[in-house]
């Protein structure tokens, strides 16, 4: 908060002081057209007075108006649209226009004449308006100096996290791929080995969250033909020796064949969070219900569990929420599901009841399928 103040009253303090030099810049330019203005008017003063005082015909100027008053304020003469009665000293600005005032002898009787002039007030305009332009310029760039100085540290802050996380998911890949392929080998199958094999798995999932989240930004994920239920089913083919240790049963149950384009990094990440949340809060020996259900055009794809349940179901997709912290876990998982689900247009919903379990809902239209194959347009149940 400190860091952002300082800026601010910096760009208050500089826009206060552009703004009085431009209006001292102002007043100092009218000033000076006055006193322009003034001196020609006395100029013309000169003529109009010998024609008067020679009883001439009295000159015109497409530049001044002006009259000539008796003593007593008669009007002798004018070409004036008005006299303005407030008009008591040598000089006068009103609606735009210069009055100047003065009085001359003819055969020693004294005469008024006044003399008005319009002010060219473009020029006043154009510096008003070039210092606005040069404070606004000055302001912005003020601001996005400070912006960008306040936000640096913090995108150096993400750099470093990200080049972090990037050489940690560099480290990690190689060693957990080592592991897989070595105790496939040693062609071994027991409870130690099925441990081993789904923490590999688990280890596996996180990993491709992390290496998600962070390449998301940067990288567009291809998007393929994807015949859903199928895809489905080979998820759960990897994930159920995970719902294994707890002794858990994923049920099935897809009536529909679905096809829609969509890249299979991010419906594997979709699908992979669901279940794997499915399993981590639910009861020991409960069942976890996988849906494919025809809807309308389109297909809903569910995920029922019972287990504990969402307290705050508004929180549940926001990063870095979990509901439960001693499960463990980044906290990125249902975070990154809404992101995919944004960035494909497929409408997403819980239905929760705390003790009794969750189900997640995530809708797919016909128009995330392929318009020209037959196939596409509808599910196939």
């Amino acid at each position: 908060m400190q860091k952002i103040k300082i800026p601010l009253l910096a760009i208050f303090i500089i826009m206060a002081l552009f703004g009085f030099q431009s209006y001292i810049i102002v007043i100092l330019a009218q000033k000076n057209e006055v006193s322009n203005a003034t001196f020609g008017i006395m100029k013309f003063e000169s003529t109009i007075t010998k024609a008067f005082e020679a009883s001439q015909t009295m000159p015109t100027s497409l530049i001044y108006r002006y009259a000539i008053l008796s003593e007593d304020n008669s009007i002798l003469f004018s070409n004036l649209k008005e006299i303005p009665p407030e008009l008591k000293d040598s000089k006068l600005i009103k609606n735009g226009r210069l009055y100047y005032k003065n009085f001359f002898f003819k055969n020693n009787k004294p005469y008024y004449i006044i003399i008005s002039q319009e002010l060219n007030d473009k020029r006043n305009i154009f510096l008003s308006v070039l210092m606005f332009s040069f404070m606004l310029i000055v302001v912005i760039v003020t601001l996005y100096l400070s912006y960008y100085a306040s936000i640096k540290p913090y995108k150096q802050a993400q750099k470093y996290l990200n080049d972090f996380f990037n050489d940690a998911m560099h480290e990690l890949k190689t060693p957990l791929g080592v592991a897989k392929i070595n105790l496939e080998m040693l062609g071994l199958e027991n409870k130690y080995t099925k441990r081993i094999n789904n923490a590999l798995k688990q280890m596996q999932i996180a990993y491709d969250d992390v290496e998600y989240f962070i390449k998301r930004g940067y990288i567009k994920f291809p998007k393929e033909r994807v015949e859903l239920s199928e895809f489905i089913r080979e998820r759960v083919r990897f994930i159920a020796s995970i719902a294994d240790i707890k002794s858990m049963k994923i049920v099935l149950n897809l009536n529909c064949e679905f096809f829609i384009e969509i890249s299979k990094i991010s419906l594997q990440r979709l699908i992979d969070n669901n279940l794997t949340n499915a399993i981590k809060y639910s009861h020991k020996d409960s069942e976890i219900i996988v849906s494919l259900e025809p809807l309308g055009d389109g297909v809903v794809f569910s995920v029922q569990d019972f287990g504990v349940g969402i307290r705050d179901v508004k929180q549940v997709f926001k990063r870095y929420e979990r509901e439960d912290s001693v499960q463990g876990g980044f906290g990125i998982g249902l975070s990154i599901v809404r992101e995919i689900c944004v960035q494909n247009n497929i409408l997403y919903r819980v239905k929760t009841k705390l003790g009794e379990g969750s189900t997640f809902f995530y809708e797919f239209k016909s128009h995330q399928a392929k318009v020209d194959d037959a196939l596409t347009k509808s599910p196939i149940c």
